[in-house]
């Protein structure tokens, strides 16, 4: 292939999504500004609401100026052009993972018979299946991403924000956005593989599309909400679907909120496993990782410091973790 026509691939194959991503440039904080007005409209339904009530609601000063909010800019753009594509990759890749399973698993113990013949049947079936194993997993990825200090290193940058806009969303080290979207997905494709051997059904087309639309539509419109700047509730709901109040609070600087709200859709997760924390009326609080790294002391304030920090860090914890099994050679054989 010539230089020209490798361009040519690249071009087709980028367009698109630096098209997305001029539009969500502008788009996404007039989204936020948007859900901000809502938010203050319904929490005033009887009061009285000023313009400049509703101007300081939706552009809160210094929001989009704050080292924070460049640094979630910035790091967006570099991730939507490497990473957007490669979202609807890893959850076609886990669909291909099902097939191989179920494939694997009938040339071992032989053939089921058809339990689903409707279409609309096979496809709700699969949809739900990978969705719900996609999501638990995702779950623990972040839960794991909070308590294992390897993982932590490399989420912690995303913890680091003092203010939340829906750039924020993109606030990930490369590293953990390969983590966080690839483990899910092969996970989705193992669990979905048994159960279409289960079901004795082939990988409906439909269900693909399906995946393809959850994707892009679900996990993104949610996680977008996710961050925006108001403590937008569900009600009831909060209980089952991540509502932005409850990733607001899992954004929190307080203790009494570390590692809490762990659900990337369904809160049902934290509910099952003890990680759920539902806001008191009126409760308030701060965005970021802790009080020895906040404002100034914060070291991912700059693009360098969010890339590279997390290298040093790791490069530390790897050199210690060399040293300890050094040492426990030594001790074992004292020759």
């Amino acid at each position: 292939m010539d230089n020209s026509n490798l361009w040519s691939g690249i071009r087709a194959f980028y367009e698109p999504t630096i098209e997305i991503m001029a539009m969500w440039m502008w788009g996404l904080p007039l989204f936020a500004a948007v859900v901000a007005i809502i938010f203050i409209l319904s929490e005033r339904p009887n009061g009285p609401i000023s313009f400049k009530m509703l101007l300081n609601a939706a552009f809160p000063r210094d929001l989009h100026s704050h080292a924070s909010a460049r640094v979630d800019r910035w790091n967006a753009i570099i991730l939507f052009v490497i990473g957007f594509p490669l979202v609807g990759l890893f959850a076609l890749n886990g669909l291909a993972i099902a097939t191989n399973v179920a494939n694997l698993l009938s040339a071992e113990f032989g053939a089921t018979a058809p339990l689903l013949h409707a279409a609309w049947a096979i496809v709700a079936v699969q949809f739900l299946v990978f969705f719900l194993a996609t999501d638990f997993m995702g779950y623990w990825v972040h839960y794991w991403c909070h308590t294992n200090p390897f993982l932590w290193t490399l989420h912690k940058p995303h913890h680091t924000a003092e203010t939340l806009t829906p750039w924020t969303l993109y606030r990930q080290h490369p590293i953990e956005f390969f983590i966080v979207n690839a483990v899910p997905a092969v996970f989705g494709g193992l669990v979905t593989g048994v159960a279409l051997y289960a079901t004795g059904t082939a990988l409906h087309p439909g269900t693909v599309a399906c995946v393809g639309i959850m994707a892009y539509i679900l996990f993104f419109v949610i996680d977008f909400l996710s961050h925006v700047h108001v403590p937008v509730s569900y009600g009831w709901l909060d209980r089952i679907v991540l509502a932005p109040v409850m990733h607001n609070l899992h954004h929190s600087i307080e203790l009494q909120h570390r590692d809490k709200n762990n659900a990337v859709v369904l809160t049902l997760w934290d509910w099952m496993f003890g990680t759920l924390y539902l806001p008191k009326k009126g409760e308030t609080w701060r965005w970021g990782v802790n009080e020895e790294e906040f404002g100034d002391q914060n070291p991912h304030n700059t693009l360098k410091g969010f890339y590279g920090e997390p290298f040093v860090v790791a490069g530390r914890q790897i050199r210690d973790l060399v040293r300890v099994g050094r040492r426990h050679e030594a001790e074992a054989d004292p020759k």
